[in-house]
């Protein structure tokens, strides 16, 4: 990444209040090609990455899915495992159609807004509560036993 883009990133930072450009480049795995439409770029990894969590991970646990594997992890998470996650997804889903917004009609201050939105709920809840579901279910895999056709939970 050249240094002009660091320095407009800099500027923008400051103006806006945003979090070091680094910080969201390791948090979201992402590498910034050309200097223009800098928050659009940021915006859109951002997005990918959050919501490609939300396809993969939360909706198949809460909504379920026709796939082999939500047979079993529908019955891994408890009820308020369940509603926690929602509450989790509606506010990524507040965040997808603000992206949805600002794809169509670009504004730097907005932009900023959803950026710093996104890597708060990122910090505050989102990051921490994959986390714990990916373990859960790995444990539960881990330990699944199936015996006389009836699954057991053992973890």
């Amino acid at each position: 990444m050249n240094s002009k883009i660091f320095e407009k990133y800099k500027e923008l930072q400051e103006r806006f209040g945003l979090p070091q450009l680094n910080e969201l480049k390791e948090t979201f795995n992402f590498d910034i090609e050309k200097e223009e439409d800098l928050f659009d770029q940021i915006r859109t990894e951002i997005s990918e990455k959050i919501f490609n969590f939300t396809e993969k991970l939360i909706e198949p646990v809460i909504g379920g899915s026709d796939s082999f594997c939500c047979l079993f992890e529908q019955d891994m998470v408890t009820e308020k495992d369940r509603n926690e996650l929602f509450m989790l997804y509606k506010k990524i889903q507040v965040l997808k159609w603000e992206n949805n917004m600002l794809a169509m009609k670009p504004n730097e201050k907005l932009t900023a807004r959803w950026i710093q939105k996104a890597w708060d709920l990122w910090n505050s809840e989102l990051e921490d509560n994959l986390t714990m579901l990916c373990k859960k279910l790995s444990n539960c895999w881990g330990n699944l036993t199936v015996e006389n056709q009836k699954t057991y939970y053992h973890g």
